[in-house]
């Protein structure tokens, strides 16, 4: 049975870069445009237009904190944000290898996915976090301060 992380040290801790929901805020800069057209050209349905527009940037706030990441000093943890509830975690005793997946919209927007995996199975995914090479050295670095060199995973430098 895993032990309880609220008596860990959390080491690193963020939510999903607000770049992550770029896509969300373009399509909000879309519907307000057509809001502003509307009231401009004083056509009638641009109160729904300019809701629409504060719905999407409501539903981009709310995601961008639905999974909240952490390193702590024996796990890997995903939380959700809002209840605290975990969602997923591995042990850092468990890690074989730490991935970057990014796409190249992800990379010119500076965020990326950091993968771990165990036993070459995907076990955890931090999605759209900000400096993912950054978040990555964290990782192997919690491992290689909890587990001696001579006992750690060919792959995790």
């Amino acid at each position: 049975m895993a032990e309880n992380c609220s008596d860990q040290a959390i080491s690193w801790a963020d939510y999903p870069s607000w770049r992550q929901f770029s896509w969300l805020y373009l399509m909000a800069g879309l519907v307000a445009c057509r809001a502003w057209i509307f009231w401009r050209f004083e056509l009638s349905g641009w109160i729904g237009w300019t809701i629409g527009t504060v719905v999407l940037l409501g539903i981009a706030a709310i995601i961008r904190r639905w999974a909240h990441y952490e390193i702590l000093s024996t796990r890997l943890v995903v939380r959700n944000g809002y209840t605290g509830h975990e969602i997923g975690c591995v042990e850092l005793t468990e890690v074989d290898q730490v991935e970057i997946r990014q796409g190249a919209i992800a990379a010119r927007l500076g965020i990326g996915t950091v993968v771990v995996l165990s036993n070459g199975q995907p076990r955890l995914r931090f999605r759209g976090v900000s400096d993912p090479e950054g978040v990555k050295r964290r990782i192997e670095m919690a491992i290689r301060m909890l587990i001696p060199e001579s006992q750690c995973h060919g792959n995790i430098a």
